[in-house]
């Protein structure tokens, strides 16, 4: 009798050892699957990303350069850095709604539009409802931009260096954040936007 019941209990344990041994792998290969999604879901966000990101220099990037080998005024790492930044990627209403990815407030042929905006007033950050200008075209406003800031910001004939423009324009009071030349050199910097730079002054857009 004890021996039938030994028995038993030893067929009870090994039913229980290969049970849990079998929810032991189903659980892993669920968790493992679950892994491998979540990392391929990340994988294609940031794919995505870094096209969207790459499109919008893009898009921005071609007519600077053009425009530069033209009149050799502002560079263009400066023109596509300042549409990064205050457009947020192309993201900003400002851009969609007026094709305006540099901020630049007023009128443009007597088109405008206006939009909440955060400024910085003696050291405090305040919001203010501003007109911006409204353009018919990306290329509109790139032209715009570029005869605003060598005539106003950077009052310079020749500036080589984005560095020096990017202070320039800070210091001139294009805007109010007083990190805003450091934000640029940064961006210039990170995504390598000094290629188009080079690519410009060299005559190489093709």
């Amino acid at each position: 009798m004890n021996k039938k019941i030994g028995a038993i209990m030893t067929g009870l344990v090994l039913i229980v050892i290969v049970v849990s041994g079998a929810f032991y792998v189903r659980s892993n290969r669920i968790a493992n699957s679950q892994s491998h999604y979540v990392s391929e879901s990340s994988t294609t966000v940031v794919d995505k990303t870094k096209r969207e990101h790459d499109s919008f220099i893009s898009q921005v990037a071609h007519p600077a350069i053009k425009l530069y080998e033209k009149n050799q005024q502002v560079l263009p790492s400066i023109v596509v850095a300042q549409a990064v930044l205050e457009s947020s990627w192309g993201n900003s209403d400002l851009y969609r709604n007026a094709n305006n990815p540099f901020g630049i407030k007023g009128s443009y042929q007597g088109q405008s539009i206006r939009y909440d905006t955060a400024e910085v007033i003696s050291g405090k950050r305040i919001t203010v409802k501003a007109a911006f200008r409204k353009y018919p075209s990306l290329l509109a406003a790139i032209n715009d931009h570029n005869r605003l800031l060598a005539q106003q910001f950077i009052n310079q004939s020749n500036v080589l260096s984005y560095r020096k423009v990017a202070k320039l324009l800070q210091q001139n009071g294009y805007a109010t954040d007083p990190n805003y030349a450091k934000k640029l050199i940064q961006i210039i910097r990170k995504y390598n936007l000094s290629k188009y730079d080079l690519a410009a002054i060299n005559g190489n857009s093709n």
